[in-house]
C-alpha cells in the first residue's frame, strides 16, 4: 500500500464521489495497491465521530468504483491497517471481480481515430501523438467518465469541435473539483451540476474563428478591443440566447449559466477577458494617469458595439429575455495547458519534463502584473477553478449563489461600475512552456518516432496549440 495525493485520487476517481459522500464523510488519507490496480480512502464520519475505509477497483468501462467498504471503525489507526490488508487482498483479484453488473456500453475512447487524417483537428492530432505528455494521460483517465449524451462527442473531438469539446471537458472536471454530481439524463443544456449548495445548469459555448475574408491584422487596436472582441462574444452568446433553455420542463426555476471560451485566434483566450466583461454589463473601467503621476478610475457608459455594418446593443445582461441567464462563466485558462499541468502536479507523464508557466495576474480589477512559475517547484499549487470568472447578472430571475463556485472572481454591476471579488491569485493568461529531455520519445509509430527524433532536445514551441492557455 502506497500513499498518493489527493490530487491524483481526484484525477483517477474523483468523479465517483456524490454530494452525498462530500456531507457525511470527512477524507483523510489515500493510496493505491498494484500499480493504482486498487484504490483505497481512509475517511471519518463527520456525525458519528469514527472511522472507516473504501476500496476501489475498475468496473467494465475501466471506471474505479467501490467495492469494498468498511465502517465504525473506533480509531484511524485501525482503519489504515484495514485499508491495508483489504487492498492487498483485492490487488490479487481478476479484473471481473471489479465488475458491479450495471455498466451499459463500451469505454469511451477519445484517442482512437474514427476520423481520417486529412479531417482530424490539427490540436488532436499533436495530442494522440503525445503518448506520454501529462494531459494526454489524464485524458485516457477522464474519457472513462465522460458520458457521451449526444452520440458525437468522440467525432466532433477529433475533428470540427475539438474547442468547444475540450471546454466541456475542462467545465466536467471544474464541476467534479468543486464536488457536484451530474444529471446526464437530458441532452441540453449540457451540465446539471446538483451539489451541496443546489442546482444549477450549465451551457457551454465558445467563439470560433470569422469565416471570410475579414483581416483582423487591419482593425486598429481600439477597433479590435472595443468592438470586434464583443461583437465576437455578442455572437456566441445571443446564439445560446435564442435557444430559450429556460422553457424546457427540467430548467424551470433553475439557475442557468452560460459558459464561454474564446477560440478565434490562437491565444485570444488571454487577452480577451476584459472585453467580454465590457459587452455584458455596457460599461467600461478606464484608468486615467494624471501628469503628476496620480491615476483615477473612470467609469464609461458603452451604448452599441459597431465595426462597419456590422452593429450590436452593448450589455448582453440588459437585453431582452436575458434575465433567464443567471451568469456567464469564463476561465482563460481553460485551455489544454490546463489539462498538461494539473496532469504534472498529479504524477502524470514523464517525470523528467520541466514545465515553465508565464503570464499576467489581476491585482485589481484593471491593473495586471507579471509572474514566472516552475511547476516543479515544490511551492507551486493549482486547481481547476484557479483563473475561472463569474459574471452575475444583475437582471436574473434566478440568482446564482457565490458559493457555488468557491475560488473563482466573482464580478457584479453595481451603481458605482463593476465589482469585482478577486481571490489571491487570479490569473489573466498565461503561456505554458514543456522542456524535454534529450532522450524523451514521447511516440510509438515510425512515422511518429521519426518525426520525435527530430525534434528532442528542443523546447516545446511557444507558439504550439497547446502549450499556452
Amino acid at each position: 500500500m502506497k500513499p498518493i495525493s489527493k490530487l491524483r485520487f481526484d484525477l483517477l476517481a474523483g468523479y465517483v464521489r456524490n454530494s452525498v459522500l462530500i456531507v457525511t464523510a470527512e477524507e483523510l488519507e489515500w493510496y493505491e495497491d498494484g500499480n493504482e490496480k486498487v484504490l483505497g480512502i481512509v475517511v471519518r464520519d463527520v456525525f458519528d465521530d469514527d472511522f472507516g475505509f473504501v476500496v476501489l477497483g475498475r468496473d467494465a468501462l475501466k471506471r474505479f468504483r467501490g467495492v469494498d467498504i468498511e465502517h465504525s471503525l473506533s480509531s484511524r489507526k485501525r482503519a489504515c491497517t484495514g485499508l491495508r490488508k483489504a487492498l492487498a487482498a483485492w490487488a490479487k483479484a481478476k479484473p471481473h471481480d471489479f465488475y458491479q453488473g450495471d455498466e451499459k456500453g463500451k469505454p469511451l475512447d477519445f484517442f482512437t481515430p474514427v476520423v481520417k487524417p486529412e479531417k482530424q483537428h490539427p490540436s488532436f492530432t499533436k495530442i494522440s501523438m503525445r503518448r506520454r505528455h501529462p494531459g494526454r494521460e489524464l485524458m485516457s483517465e477522464l474519457m472513462n467518465w465522460y458520458e457521451d449524451v449526444d452520440g458525437n462527442f468522440v467525432e466532433q473531438f477529433q475533428s470540427t469541435a475539438f474547442d468547444a469539446r475540450l471546454w466541456e471537458l475542462y467545465l466536467y472536471a471544474l464541476f467534479v473539483e468543486l464536488g457536484y454530481g451530474f444529471d446526464r439524463q437530458y441532452s441540453a443544456p449540457d451540465f446539471l451540476c446538483s451539489g451541496l449548495s443546489g442546482k444549477f445548469f450549465v451551457e457551454a459555448t465558445t467563439v470560433n474563428p470569422t469565416a471570410g475574408s475579414q483581416n483582423i491584422q487591419d482593425l486598429t487596436e481600439e477597433e479590435y478591443f472595443k468592438h470586434y472582441l464583443p461583437i465576437k462574444f455578442g455572437s456566441a452568446l445571443f446564439s445560446k440566447l435564442k435557444k430559450k433553455y429556460w422553457e424546457l420542463p427540467h430548467v424551470k426555476d433553475l439557475p442557468l449559466v452560460f459558459a464561454i471560451q474564446d477560440f478565434h485566434l490562437p491565444y485570444s483566450m488571454t487577452w480577451s477577458i476584459q472585453s467580454l466583461a465590457e459587452y455584458l454589463y455596457g460599461i467600461s473601467h478606464v484608468r486615467l494617469q494624471a501628469e503628476d503621476g496620480t491615476s483615477q478610475d473612470v467609469i464609461r457608459t458603452v451604448d452599441k458595439f459597431q465595426l462597419g455594418p456590422k452593429e450590436i446593443p452593448a450589455g448582453f445582461f440588459l437585453q431582452p429575455e436575458a434575465e433567464n441567464v443567471s451568469a456567464v462563466l469564463a476561465n482563460p485558462s481553460g485551455t489544454f495547458a490546463k489539462f498538461d499541468r494539473m496532469a504534472f502536479l498529479a504524477g502524470f507523464g514523464d517525470p523528467k519534463i520541466q514545465i515553465v508557466r508565464t503570464g499576467m495576474y489581476f491585482e485589481d480589477l484593471v491593473t495586471v502584473k507579471p509572474f514566472t512559475h516552475d511547476l516543479r517547484s515544490p511551492d507551486y499549487k493549482e486547481t481547476w477553478v484557479e483563473g475561472v470568472s463569474i459574471f452575475h447578472n444583475p437582471r436574473a430571475i434566478h440568482k446564482l449563489p457565490e458559493a457555488s463556485i468557491p475560488g473563482a472572481a466573482h464580478y457584479h454591476r453595481t451603481e458605482e461600475g463593476i465589482e469585482a471579488f478577486l481571490p489571491d491569485f487570479h490569473p489573466a493568461g498565461s503561456v505554458t512552456a514543456i522542456g524535454l529531455p534529450r532522450d524523451y520519445v514521447d511516440v510509438t509509430s515510425k512515422r511518429e518516432r521519426t518525426l520525435a527524433m527530430a525534434l528532442k532536445g528542443f523546447w516545446t514551441n511557444s507558439d504550439d496549440f497547446d502549450e499556452l492557455d
